[in-house]
């Protein structure tokens, strides 16, 4: 019930899709999955996105999912693994997908190792009819943890919308905003997730995964 109220919060604050994701490994994610879908779809009326790492938690999600949906995500961390059982999936029940743009080397980083994990894609799945089904998640690091693996991502990761962006022009792009602020205060992050979500929509952004509740 606690859950299905902060996603009417959400839509109340401006939120147009919600992002369920309910993973946790001392908890039986199948089960919270159908506990909470059957009190969201009674109380809310927007799209879903299904936000898990399970094909089996998003394939029974599907189920209850009202109109189209979205799938969160498929990437190439395993190969082909994850897109044998989660794209049969959204070409069946009509959803999007998120494309995470990892491989198996881990995450892209720099704007060079983003296009040239998007571009192995189109190879490996044809386009769906729909190219806009196709939304790119260029990936957010945390900028100010003092990392130098991360130096300079936040500022990549805005080169990377507008690279793949040029790349697959019908495609859509999608960024989980709050890691860019990660290990920060909490009135620092509020204001640097609010610029950084700016400069990205300003690179042709077209959605972002954010607390609708606390966006300055």
């Amino acid at each position: 019930e606690g859950a299905a109220e902060v996603g009417r919060a959400q839509l109340r604050a401006g939120a147009q899709v919600l992002d369920v994701c309910l993973q946790d490994p001392d908890r039986d994610e199948l089960v919270d999955v159908e506990r909470l879908l059957d009190k969201l779809v009674r109380v809310v009326k927007a799209p879903l996105m299904i936000d898990s790492t399970d094909a089996k938690v998003m394939e029974r999600a599907l189920t209850w999912c009202q109109g189209k949906s979205i799938l969160n995500s498929i990437n190439l961390e395993d190969g082909l693994a994850r897109f044998e059982k989660v794209v049969p999936l959204g070409r069946r029940f009509g959803a999007a997908f998120v494309v995470g743009l990892i491989d198996e080397t881990g995450m892209a980083v720099t704007v060079e190792r983003k296009l040239e994990v998007a571009r192995r894609f189109p190879a490996i799945v044809v386009m769906p009819q729909c190219p806009e089904d196709i939304w790119w998640d260029p990936l957010v690091f945390p900028c100010g943890t003092g990392d130098e693996a991360y130096l300079g991502s936040a500022a990549a990761t805005i080169a990377g919308v507008r690279a793949v962006k040029a790349e697959f022009p019908l495609t859509k792009t999608i960024l989980g905003i709050s890691n860019v602020s990660f290990g920060l205060p909490p009135s620092g992050r509020e204001v640097l997730n609010s610029v950084f979500l700016y400069r990205a929509t300003l690179a042709g952004l077209d959605a972002a995964i954010v607390n609708t509740e606390r966006l300055a």
